[in-house]
């Protein structure tokens, strides 16, 4: 495996503020929309026919993939990558870039990346050295969030670079060798609404998360009351992420906020 690439430092938003600490990772950890994207996206990995190793890109430090021997975590984020293997959540998690992804050729059986690509710049670079590190038959997994006219501030809060459209993506992904598109909605105009509500709660408390937040660690200071009201907000969101599951699922496509696209390389093109 070739020396990993250097890493830029990146700014921290409100969310990675919000989200260091144990506490406040168990409320993202338990959010609903993450539930939604690991439920559909395992459902493809344990359906894929093939095994060997599994790469998840930009996993952070809340990972889609089950941990284990076959499957790698990365992340550009050092810190991130230390915190899954120190408590024991992955055995392998290295610190790289999606578009510099420090593997040989034809080296992985599949590849997870949910809510990464519309972060990144130069997208199409990304895309490119999946398709290069990905071995013929194997699967590519991402999650992205779609349709131009919902691209709104809450968007650019997080950082998003754009929303996609499925038409180009699919085009896209067609041009480096991938074929067998199989397109499932995530989530619907219900978890638009909440993530603008979320998004306008997170701009007014992160003055005060900076405020308060532990000077030795730069992390936010843990609260009691978190802890308090932890197990309803666990059972608040694993009910609501059904509701916005089968909202999803029933309403049409030109609702839908996040896409799951999964596909086969079945050539080397590049």
């Amino acid at each position: 495996m070739p020396a990993l690439p250097s890493l830029k430092e990146q700014d921290t938003n409100p969310f990675e503020l919000f989200f260091q600490d144990p506490i406040y990772l168990e409320f993202k950890n338990h959010l609903y929309n993450y539930h939604r994207r690991k439920e559909e996206i395992r459902c493809v990995l344990k359906d894929r026919e093939e095994g060997g190793m599994v790469l998840e890109i930009g996993s952070g430090v809340s990972p889609i993939a089950e941990g284990s021997r076959e499957v790698i975590f990365s992340d550009l984020s050092k810190e991130a990558m230390r915190y899954l293997t120190k408590r024991g959540l992955a055995e392998r998690a290295l610190a790289m870039s999606a578009s510099e992804i420090a593997f040989k050729d034809e080296s992985v059986s599949a590849i997870v990346c949910s809510e990464v690509l519309e972060h990144i710049k130069e997208d199409e670079k990304a895309l490119a050295e999946m398709a290069r590190v990905l071995k013929p038959g194997g699967t590519l997994v991402v999650t992205v969030p779609v349709h131009s006219y919902y691209f709104a501030w809450d968007d650019d809060f997080v950082k998003h670079q754009r929303r996609y459209s499925l038409t180009a993506l699919t085009s896209e992904l067609e041009k480096l060798g991938f074929k067998d598109f199989k397109v499932s909605k995530v989530t619907g105009f219900l978890d638009k609404v909440t993530m603008i509500i979320a998004v306008t709660l997170f701009s007014v408390l992160a003055p005060w998360l900076k405020k308060h937040q532990k000077t030795s660690a730069n992390v936010p200071a843990e609260h009691p009351w978190l802890k308090a009201i932890l197990p309803a907000y666990k059972a608040v969101n694993k009910l609501y992420s059904y509701v916005v599951k089968w909202e999803a699922k029933i309403m049409p496509f030109f609702v839908t906020t996040i896409v799951l696209i999964s596909c086969k390389k079945l050539s080397s093109k590049r």
